[in-house]
């Protein structure tokens, strides 16, 4: 069967996207469901296939898809050249003239590009096609060729091959559509681009055609519009220093100036204009950007994409219009350091933690209503429901709480008012019930630790000792994957949770009183530094171990190999495999179950050992114990202090101090095995993966990370399921998040993002929230992965967020600037524990320097300078 050159519009003819690219297909769409588009038509992508042929035989395009990315200019510029002689056949003109013919006005044209690989929601290429207007008949051949020279453009080229699209395979159709004469026009976007809220529609419009509007080439009228309510929220008038105009003869003429202090659009328009909007975004199912005009009073339609750059939220998490709004704080980001999603595995593991968590802490399901539950797992996120939290324990308390965990965001939700937010449920719906039968143990445990640290943090570790054996026991049973899971996730919370956090809460509380007894003594400070117990420090100084060890004059490569033959010295296999025992199940993102570990891929860290390796300057080792020295002086030196005042306050110091040294480091045990279970539960999990990847029915073992583990457990026996295909529907709204290189903290179910308050910095100044004490100068290594290139020693390590994965650098780092964090978070922690000054709280951080840049980092005050050389 012959293919189909040309589709019309309004038409009855079905079309496919890559038939007729986006564009195309989205105004054949809109036009069958009767939105104001002018009619027109589309020449497919088969209506150029004699023109690619004809490409395809030339030597300029043998020597396109080898041309490096210097060299791509000069090979586009090549192709173009040759494309923009295409003659059309006789068939190509025949069937234009048909087209043409099946509209009313045939005066002027509007003529535009449109490619199967445009106006998606994960790729706009904005601005990389051609549009002509004011096209004239006599015109038509030349316009609709230059549309289609358009995609060999090198702008094109680049972007596909950045996106993944095969470059070396150009597909365009092109629109013809009757032009419009505008008064006025511009574009629209069904949700408000700056703030992510859903609620408002935002248009820019100006004089004339909308080019100058879609181009940027001038300021536009904004209208900022509650679609709720259909009220005008917001307007700010443009200089509108530029308009076109459509000639009478064909082309188009500028104006400057044109009624460039007037509104060019009246409330009545802005209301039409928003209603047209919603009817776009009801039809297509999304957020839309829109181009539209206004001609003769009346409102065109001439073009829907999808939005591409916005912050979705999964329909658990969303609210209708109208309803009452949560706030959610994302605890993936900022606890965690993770700016991509987790998995739909690790999400559905999170859920069953969840219930685990529910029915032991409240005594109920967790998981079944958002309103009654503080921790909330989410596609790809774990949030804490602040409307919740803010229903049991006030604002002032919440923002306080995360205050510890991110200043930045508790700064941010303390400029909001919270009954906007305010959860529905009842107080007492939240209130941790199930915990009463465990109070009596944990608080004879607490008892005990206060009249014997030491004695208890035996006892505490022998404890974890032998859940980790039984840990490891059941993940290696024939039980199902659910039932292992739940098993372990209850054992974790009992063995685990049950003794560290209260320990670790009581530590924290201990630590304000010897602050608050020392006073602004600055001896204070180092309190913290140095603490024992501490299983991330621990596995940082593990690994500066083998570093030290490692043979010299190798390459990571070569690293590998000798590692993996066992060909090293005794001493340094023996640090190496001590390392991967105590340590493998964790790297970066390890609370994803897809993530991969450093006892699956050592390649994540051996990088990393050779700069650690040859670095110089102190070993790691070597830093801790002169910390931790400098904390007993400073203990002693403050209890000295103290008892020449008050000996029975220094009485209650020294046992504060005591508790402290030994359970403040517990912070990271609690994770470090719940990790642990996850990482048992991975390889189980893999085990599977081979399996069905030897039967055909994964493509590769990662793929089982897209599947739930109740579709893992239900299907996997089942040949009839299509594992592939559930996988794929999995992955959409994962993908979709992936997307998001900066996700918010903060967020509410309406997609606004609120901004936190700008803080006064002088010149060269930014200030931030102080983290660890101490002042350092050093030059600037941005990083937005533990992998992503190394850490030089004294270089000042910048990232938006870090966990257990980025352990490693902090040995080389000479200071710390996140853009995320509070005093509870992994970066602070370790920072301290290492002596490094650290700043947090820094909006924008790893936009704000290039690598190299010079500063200095106060880490009392908060303030990084940056240094002028």
């Amino acid at each position: 069967m012959s293919k189909r050159l040309v589709y019309r519009f309004p038409g009855d003819a079905w079309a496919t996207l890559p038939e007729v690219g986006g564009k195309g297909l989205s105004l054949i769409e809109g036009a069958r469901a009767s939105l104001p588009i002018p009619p027109g038509f589309v020449l497919a992508v088969s209506f150029f296939d004699p023109w690619v042929s004809e490409l395809k035989t030339t030597d300029a395009w043998t020597l396109f898809p080898a041309a490096s990315e210097a060299d791509l200019p000069k090979a586009s510029a090549a192709l173009k050249e040759i494309a923009a002689a295409s003659r059309f056949t006789d068939e190509q003109r025949h069937v234009l003239m048909e087209a043409l013919r099946t509209l009313e006005r045939r005066h002027l044209f509007a003529v535009r590009s449109s490619s199967p690989n445009e106006d998606l929601e994960g790729a706009s290429f904005a601005g990389g096609y051609e549009t002509v207007l004011g096209v004239t008949e006599a015109d038509l051949e030349d316009a609709i060729r230059r549309c289609f020279v358009s995609c060999l453009d090198h702008r094109v080229i680049v972007y596909m091959r950045a996106n993944g699209f095969d470059a070396t395979d150009p597909k365009i159709a092109v629109i013809v559509q009757e032009q419009i004469a505008s008064e006025v026009s511009g574009v629209g976007f069904s949700l408000n681009p700056v703030t992510n809220n859903y609620d408002e529609a935002v248009f820019n419009s100006n004089w004339g055609l909308g080019e100058t509007v879609v181009a940027g080439v001038a300021t536009p009228d904004t209208f900022i519009v509650d679609k709720v309510h259909e009220v005008i929220r917001q307007t700010a008038i443009g200089g509108k220093e530029i308009s076109i105009w459509l000639k009478e003869d064909g082309g188009t003429e500028e104006k400057k100036n044109f009624r460039s202090s007037e509104t060019s659009l009246s409330d009545a328009q802005v209301r039409a204009l928003t209603q047209l909007i919603k009817n776009v975004e009801r039809h297509y199912q999304g957020f839309m950007d829109i181009e539209w005009a206004y001609a003769q009073d009346r409102l065109y339609l001439l073009q829907a994409r999808p939005v591409t750059t916005y912050v979705p939220l999964a329909a658990d998490v969303t609210t209708s219009p109208g309803q009452k709004k949560r706030l959610y704080f994302d605890v993936t980001v900022t606890a965690q350091g993770m700016n991509k999603p987790i998995s739909k595995m690790g999400t559905s593991m999170f859920r069953r933690l969840l219930r685990v968590i529910g029915r032991i802490v409240f005594a109920r399901n967790l998981t079944k209503d958002i309103d009654a539950a503080i921790p909330w797992i989410s596609e790809g996120k774990i949030f804490f429901n602040l409307s919740a939290a803010f229903a049991l324990a006030g604002k002032r308390k919440v923002t306080e709480l995360m205050t510890v965990m991110d200043p930045l965001a508790a700064a941010t939700v303390e400029r909001l008012d919270e009954h906007e937010y305010m959860s529905p449920a009842w107080k007492i719906r939240i209130l941790p019930y199930g915990l009463l039968t465990k109070l009596p143990s944990v608080l004879l445990m607490i008892y005990r630790a206060k009249r014997d640290p030491e004695a208890v943090h035996r006892w505490v570790e022998a404890r974890l000792r032998r859940f980790e054996a039984e840990a490891m026991r059941i993940a290696r049973t024939d039980t199902p994957l659910r039932e292992t899971i739940d098993l372990l996730l209850s054992k974790v919370f009992f063995q685990v949770f049950r003794l560290t956090v209260p320990l670790t809460i009581l530590s924290r509380f201990a630590l304000g009183r010897l602050k608050k007894a020392a006073g602004n003594d600055p001896e204070a400070s180092k309190l913290e530094v140095a603490l024992p117990h501490n299983m991330t420090t621990e596995m940082g100084l593990a690994l500066a171990r083998v570093a030290a060890l490692l043979p010299d004059d190798l390459d990571a490569g070569q690293l590998a190999e000798k590692l993996s033959a066992g060909t090293s010295s005794e001493e340094c296999m023996h640090a190496w495999h001590h390392f991967l025992d105590a340590y493998g199940h964790r790297g970066p993102s390890e609370i994803d179950v897809a993530a991969p570990r450093y006892r699956d891929v050592p390649a994540l860290f051996l990088d990393l050992l050779l700069v650690m390796k040859n670095s110089p300057g102190d070993d790691p080792q070597t830093t801790f114990e002169r910390n931790q020295g400098e904390r007993r002086r400073a203990y002693r030196s403050l209890h000295e202090k103290l008892h020449a005042q008050d000996p029975s306050a220094a009485e209650a110091f020294a046992k504060d101090y005591r508790f402290f040294e030994t359970f403040g480091g517990y912070r990271e045990t609690h994770k470090h095995y719940l990790v642990f279970v996850v990482a048992s539960v991975r390889q189980k999990i893999l085990a599977q993966a081979k399996a069905l990847v030897a039967a055909n029915r994964l493509d590769r073992f990662e793929q089982i990370f897209d599947l739930t583990l109740d579709q893992l457990d239900e299907n996997s026996k089942d040949s009839s399921i299509d594992l592939r295909a559930l996988a794929k529907t999995n992955t959409v709204f994962i993908n979709k998040l992936a997307r998001i290189t900066r996700p918010p903290t903060i967020i509410d179910s309406r997609g606004f993002i609120p901004r936190p308050p700008a803080l006064p910095a002088g010149k060269g100044e930014y200030t931030g929230v102080p983290i660890s004490s101490g002042m350092v100068r050093g030059r600037i290594k941005v990083l937005h992965s533990p992998d992503e290139k190394p850490l030089e020693k004294g270089e000042i390590l910048v990232a938006r967020a870090t966990d257990p994965g980025w352990t490693p650098l902090f040995v080389n780092a000479g200071g710390v600037v996140l853009e995320i964090g509070g005093l509870l978070q992994h970066g602070a922690l370790v920072a301290r524990e290492y002596g490094l000054p650290c700043v947090a709280g820094i909006e924008n951080a790893t936009s704000l320097w290039k690598d190299g840049t010079l500063v200095e980092i106060d880490g009392s005050a908060g303030v990084i300078r940056t240094i002028q050389e």
